[in-house]
């Protein structure tokens, strides 16, 4: 019997040492696997960010591209406007709608600087003063 036993123990040993062979060798198939998406994976994402890296100076070539533009067309307004004729006094506005005018002027020029105007103006009070 004692033979008998001897045999069982080193059957059962060997059939547990095959099971762990077994997963062990599944486990680094498992490790080799996600090794190589990890690799692919970071491949495509330094592909990617090669792409975002030329979007982005494209970006910032244009971005200064228009910032010259938008400051050579203030430049022309201001110039136009400071070398403007003067009116002739025959075609002036009367004073309400010269008020009113100006008043839109104003609110165009605090809204084009960005800065908050403070005054609240109405179309009744314009429109009052014309009466």
């Amino acid at each position: 019997m004692s033979n008998l036993a001897v045999t069982i123990g080193i059957i059962v040993a060997a059939f547990f040492l095959g099971c762990l062979n077994g997963y062990s060798i599944r486990d680094g198939a498992a490790k080799a696997s996600a090794s190589k998406a990890y690799k692919a994976a970071e491949d495509q994402r330094i592909k990617m960010q090669g792409k975002i890296d030329l979007l982005s100076a494209q970006y910032e070539e244009e971005k200064k591209r228009v910032a010259s533009v938008n400051l050579q067309r203030t430049n022309t307004i201001k110039e136009y406007y400071l070398n403007a004729p003067a009116v002739d006094p025959r075609c002036a506005l009367s004073v309400p709608m010269y008020s009113l005018l100006a008043n839109h002027v104003a609110d165009a020029n605090v809204a084009a600087s960005g800065e908050p105007s403070g005054v609240v103006r109405s179309a009744s009070s314009a429109t009052a003063s014309s009466h």
